[in-house]
């Protein structure tokens, strides 16, 4: 990712003379699993019948939420809601942790959480598994024991890299 476009994009979010030192694209835990489900669900049912298409992205949708649920109350407790986001920007500043919600063009539209650096207690790569497919995911502590995990696509694994180094000085 270059850092000073993705610096130009977000300036308007970041307070004054804040400024990224790392960023990576991130999926919130549970997030992907709940929507994939829900339009699976969909797919499946409309190649039975086009009618049971609503029918069965309701069950998908139920069919994943459990995991959402579980994503969503983990970061409920640590404070950092994101809201429905299945993708975030995870920048570093100098200062705090920002979640940013992105444009479909990359262009930062608000910031969804932040968390000021000092709250954090320790971070980790790990891995998590996506349908499958093993990915990373870099895993927050926070103080007051709460953990927030956010998933990293392997095309980002680079900038996920970069975020853990940021945030362990």
């Amino acid at each position: 990712m270059n850092l000073q476009k993705m610096q130009a994009k977000c300036a308007a979010v970041l307070g004054p003379g804040e400024t990224l030192v790392a960023a990576t694209k991130a999926m919130p835990r549970g997030a992907a699993h709940e929507v994939i489900l829900g339009a699976a669900g969909g797919v499946a049912a409309a190649g039975v019948s086009p009618g049971l298409s609503g029918a069965g992205m309701i069950a998908g949708q139920k069919a994943g939420a459990g995991v959402g649920d579980e994503g969503r109350a983990e970061r409920d407790a640590a404070g950092v809601d994101v809201g429905n986001a299945t993708q975030v920007l995870l920048g570093v500043t100098d200062r705090r942790l920002v979640m940013i919600k992105l444009s479909a063009l990359g262009k930062a539209k608000e910031i969804l959480a932040a968390v000021d650096r000092s709250e954090i207690t320790g971070v980790a790569m790990g891995e998590t598994k996506l349908f499958g497919q093993t990915m990373a995911e870099l895993v927050l502590k926070l103080s007051g024991e709460a953990e927030v995990g956010f998933g990293i696509a392997k095309v980002h694994r680079k900038d996920g890299d970069a975020v853990l180094a940021a945030l362990s000085h």
